[in-house]
């Protein structure tokens, strides 16, 4: 069985009660989360790297979750994390276009339960 407990989380979302409401699923299940609310925090601590799993939102003031990936491709100091997950509440449009143009994949809030959340986590963590 895979041990989650210790595994580093980034979770970027400016939605506060969002925000609340993943990091403590999260935190239910042995976690380690760290959170971000914009662009720039965001930027700075996915730079740092060593998160087994960063969720990034991709509307988000400052910097959008885009953006934020495109520059740090070109950041030569960026420090590596295991994965980047896009999380977004749109399912069309030129920002998943983007996303998909540069590897990425995406999940979308909206769609999915508390038990949902944590599951595909689990799945994209493992």
């Amino acid at each position: 069985m895979n041990n989650m407990n210790n595994k580093k989380i980034l979770l970027v979302e400016d939605d506060e009660l969002l925000r609340k409401l993943y990091t403590d699923l999260l935190k239910g299940e042995n976690f380690v989360v760290e959170t971000a609310a914009d662009g720039n925090t965001a930027y700075e601590k996915i730079k740092q790297g060593g998160f087994d799993l960063v969720l990034l939102d991709i509307v988000l003031p400052e910097l959008s979750g885009v953006e934020i990936v495109k520059k740090l491709i070109d950041d030569k100091e960026a420090k590596p994390n295991k994965k980047l997950i896009f999380l977004t509440n749109l399912e069309t449009g030129s920002e998943i276009d983007k996303i998909k143009e540069l590897g990425f994949t995406y999940v979308v809030k909206s769609s999915l339960t508390p038990d949902q959340f944590i599951a595909t986590v689990k799945s994209l963590i493992s």
